[in-house]
């Protein structure tokens, strides 16, 4: 009889910390940091990919991005160089699955680098991050440090390389 209660106690707790109900995630602007949950590191860039994008990836130090809210939007910059995060495009998605995602050197204002930012039902502090032009969110891939916007579109649901951390600087 003891283990049977001890049971429901123990199933209790568990449910109570892994269905947490919304929390209301404050999203800091101005400097921050942006973390992938389901990797661990940060948003950053990695490397030019020709003399007017750089490849974004996940790398273990933080880069430091301005967050803007604006009209219902927010704008991802770069602090070091002013460049807007952006989804790409046509030929450069990288299949027809993922969109691969850049820094525009020039820096720009155009819709590709307006996001959306929307708390992870479930996930306390936990944010989704989608991009307002296309609609599709932004994930962690599995392999080489990479990130995209999954193409198909769909609500992320509870898969964790959806998941992300934004912090003030």
């Amino acid at each position: 009889m003891k283990w049977c209660l001890l049971t429901v106690s123990i199933a209790a707790l568990l449910q109570s910390s892994i269905c947490q109900t919304s929390t209301n995630v404050t999203i800091p602007t101005g400097c921050v940091t942006i973390r992938s949950y389901f990797a661990d590191k940060y948003l950053a860039v990695s490397s030019n990919y020709d003399s007017q994008r750089r490849q974004v990836a996940l790398q273990s130090n933080p880069e430091q991005w301005t967050l803007v809210r604006e009209s219902g939007f927010y704008r991802i910059t770069r602090r070091q160089g002013q460049e807007d995060l952006y989804a790409a495009m046509g030929d450069l998605a990288y299949d027809a699955q993922r969109r691969r995602i850049f820094t525009w050197i020039p820096g720009f204002g155009d819709n590709q680098g307006k996001w959306e930012i929307e708390e992870a039902a479930g996930f306390a502090g936990m944010i989704h991050i989608r991009a307002g032009y296309f609609g599709e969110y932004l994930y962690a891939a599995d392999f080489d440090n990479q990130v995209f916007t999954w193409i198909p579109k769909g609500a992320p649901g509870k898969d964790s390389q959806y998941l992300w951390k934004i912090e003030e600087c």
